[in-house]
């Protein structure tokens, strides 16, 4: 049996960002793409199915196409290892 093994920087998953709720800090990927952004959580990155979260630059944030309120993204300083969920 042959494995192939990508080039750990293409599969790692690395935050850009924080999905910020009253209770919660996710750390999350956000890629543009065009008029809108994917953000993707860490379960979704190993995926291959859609996040479930989008950004649209003129309608916001939405999940499976609804747009949601009480959420924010926040950019994170740097680029270090955090834990899955951060109590705000």
């Amino acid at each position: 049996m042959l494995r192939v093994f990508k080039a750990a920087s293409v599969d790692m998953f690395q935050p850009t960002h924080w999905l910020v709720s009253r209770s919660r800090k996710i750390p999350v990927l956000v890629q543009s793409q065009g008029d809108r952004s994917l953000v993707f959580t860490e379960k979704e990155w190993g995926t291959t199915r859609s996040p479930a979260f989008e950004l649209h630059s003129k309608l916001g944030l939405s999940c499976r196409g609804v747009k949601v309120l009480g959420y924010e993204l926040e950019p994170m300083p740097s680029l270090v290892a955090t834990d899955k969920e951060v109590p705000v």
